[in-house]
């Protein structure tokens, strides 16, 4: 990862833009779209096994196009329009994307902008009995994943181990900064002090996969990633997205689901610390609801 990518990339996330501020977008017609991603792949992508075949263009708009590469698919590529939505994404893969409920990051072009993944072709079974338990614990892995940076990857993001985070102000977009710090101190007693607090993952029932023959719940588009706002934000949104999928549980349950799952990556969440971190998560963001999670 280059040194300036955990900066660059954030600045990216949080970055407010006005009308038309895509300098380059990228074409929105599948067929031009094709042909770009084709030129991509021959161009940074010619030597790689899953880079050959026919694409199957998934998105074209002008930030970003999407196709699958392969008949039947073996990669997928992303082409990104703009730099700062590039770095985003590399950053995400630098933190979480050697965890393996992810899809692998296969190759990366800085001069593109593009990604090639590994394509995740089984739909998620959410009518299994234990698949609410699945995707937390997919979740729980992601958040756990940062442990295992490598040590390039852990020096330049080393402002955000949660040791670094309990000294340094809040983040301009928290309404209650001491709160903010009491979720800090929380989370550093959980993960212990060269932790970097991941969330904000885009978590929703059609971006859960499983890899062909294997039945472990992956997550897709990782992009949102952001290592300066805690798991806390997915854990929030859990309750939403089961209910989405047809399989709700209780907030409560969802809590005590998570924090075993997190428990068996080395997270020491106690139930009461869990439930005062999202308590203070609530104020510190000004969040209408806690869905129950609290309770």
């Amino acid at each position: 990862m280059r040194p300036a990518t955990a900066a660059e990339a954030l600045r990216g996330l949080i970055r407010v833009r006005p009308h038309g501020w895509l300098a380059s977008p990228l074409p929105t017609t599948p067929a031009a779209v094709a042909d770009r991603l084709r030129a991509v792949l021959d161009q940074d992508y010619g030597d790689d096994p899953a880079a050959g075949g026919p694409l199957g263009v998934l998105a074209a708009r002008a930030t970003a196009a999407v196709a699958t590469v392969g008949e039947p698919p073996a990669a997928v590529l992303k082409l990104h329009a703009d730099t700062d939505a590039y770095d985003a994404e590399r950053l995400a893969y630098a933190l979480v994307g050697h965890s393996p409920v992810l899809p692998s990051l296969l190759g990366a072009a800085d001069g593109s902008r593009s990604l090639l993944l590994e394509y995740l072709p089984g739909a998620f079974d959410w009518g299994a009995a234990d698949a609410p338990a699945a995707v937390i614990e997919a979740v729980a892995a992601v958040h756990a994943a940062p442990a295992s940076l490598d040590a390039a990857s852990a020096e330049a993001l080393a402002p955000f181990h949660l040791d670094r985070l309990a000294t340094a102000p809040a983040p301009a977009w928290i309404s209650d900064p001491g709160a903010w710090h009491t979720v800090i101190a929380l989370c550093l007693g959980a993960y212990g002090p060269a932790h970097i607090p991941v969330g904000h993952l885009d978590l929703k029932p059609e971006h859960v996969r499983h890899r062909r023959g294997d039945d472990v719940a992956c997550l897709i588009d990782i992009e949102t990633v952001r290592p300066d706002i805690t798991g806390l934000v997915d854990l929030v949104t859990l309750p939403a997205v089961l209910r989405q999928a047809g399989t709700p549980l209780p907030g409560a349950e969802v809590r005590e689901l998570y924090r075993a799952a997190t428990a068996r990556h080395g997270a020491t969440w106690t139930t009461g610390d869990l439930r005062a971190a999202l308590i203070a998560f609530q104020r510190a963001t000004g969040l209408a609801t806690l869905d129950g999670l609290a309770g």
